[in-house]
């Protein structure tokens, strides 16, 4: 049994819509400009980010509803509809309790949770926000997508460092497989704010220099942030949907504790093309010729991460463009440093996604038009 993806929904630094981020990766576009941040001390910094744009909902989350969600919770949720409404699917016409939410984010909401601490600090620990304590949570991205479209089937969240979507994917994978569900919703989705900024900043992680862009295969110290969500429609090969592209095979595992090499795992599937979460971290190394010639794969291997940054969830953003590949015969030259990189590639129809996680961890998948 395979598992297929027939709807996809993005809000990334690209634009508001799946449309608007597949325009931008064409055009190549470099979606990097300078923000400003504030401090603690009440300063304010310019830096470099791949900020998302704000979240159009187009009429398809109520406005009463919109106005309860913070930042990070109307991402994924717009993006939640907007992936059901490019499959066609009504929420009302399934059964609920078969439809399920699966989410992936590391760092959850960063904005309620400051808000929270702030409450505890200027009120007391008896007079903390209750509010801003639930919204705190990670679950509650998960939470807010089901309660929208009134899913009461299976709600999961992982929270796996950068391999969070990856982990996410594979829960779902299974999940379907096992027929815990008909239809599951999967996402990932993390956002850059001030505290998160500034913290990123003292530790060195962050570039705070007027760069032109992220370069995704660089050997400099500090990443350039980016937020944003992508959520996506899985279901069971037998739908009668519209398969944008097939998860053919879906794998987590450790790669420092003497675990298989996954990517190795899955060469069979022979992919034309190579993708990778690489955002400079040194654990995070692209496929170099020894392990091209471990894969047997003589094919390129990119990061889009130029185009649109980097956080921990980024991969759910790789993913769309993987599928927007696969899906429209097309490639995207990625940027680094905000220029396109000079690649010969073609439309690829098998795409092995690697990605070793900075936490040990490491998670890849094939994905087949």
């Amino acid at each position: 049994m395979s598992i297929v993806v027939t709807g996809i929904g993005v809000v990334s630094a690209l634009g508001p819509n799946a449309a608007a981020f597949r325009r931008g990766l064409l055009d190549g576009s470099n979606a990097c400009a300078l923000h400003e941040f504030e401090r603690f001390d009440g300063s304010v910094v310019k830096a470099p980010a791949y900020m998302a744009v704000p979240a159009e909902p187009e009429g398809l989350i109520e406005p009463r509803k919109l106005r309860r969600m913070f930042r990070l919770a109307r991402m994924s949720a717009v993006a939640a509809r907007q992936a059901l409404k490019h499959a066609e699917l009504d929420p009302a016409s399934l059964d609920s309790s078969r439809l399920g939410v699966v989410f992936g984010t590391s760092f959850g909401a960063m904005e309620p949770t400051q808000k929270f601490v702030d409450s505890w600090i200027d009120n007391g620990e008896a007079a903390a926000s209750p509010l801003q304590f639930m919204n705190s949570v990670h679950g509650i991205l998960a939470s807010q997508i089901a309660l929208d479209i009134n899913a009461t089937g299976v709600n999961l969240t992982c929270a796996q460092r950068d391999i969070c979507f990856e982990a996410a994917l594979d829960t779902a994978v299974n999940l379907l497989e096992a027929r815990r569900a008909d239809v599951l919703l999967v996402g990932g989705a993390d956002e850059v704010t001030p505290m998160l900024h500034e913290f990123g900043s003292h530790t060195g992680q962050l570039v705070l220099d007027d760069v032109p862009g992220l370069d995704p295969w660089g050997t400099r110290r500090g990443v350039v942030p980016g937020d944003g969500a992508a959520v996506f429609v899985l279901e069971r090969d037998d739908s009668p949907r519209r398969a944008l592209a097939r998860v053919a095979a879906s794998r987590v595992g450790r790669h420092d504790q003497g675990g298989p090499n996954l990517a190795v795992e899955l060469a069979d599937a022979k992919p034309d093309l190579v993708t990778t979460n690489r955002d400079g971290g040194a654990r995070c190394a692209r496929l170099n010729d020894r392990q091209q010639a471990e894969l047997g794969l003589h094919v390129p291997a990119v990061s889009h991460r130029g185009n649109f940054g980097t956080w921990p969830a980024a991969g759910s953003v790789q993913f769309a463009a993987n599928v927007l590949m696969l899906s429209n015969g097309e490639f995207y030259t990625p940027l680094a440093g905000g220029r396109p990189v000079e690649l010969k590639a073609k439309a690829p129809k098998t795409i092995l996604h690697n990605a070793p996680s900075i936490s040990g961890s490491h998670a890849a998948y094939v994905l087949v038009k």
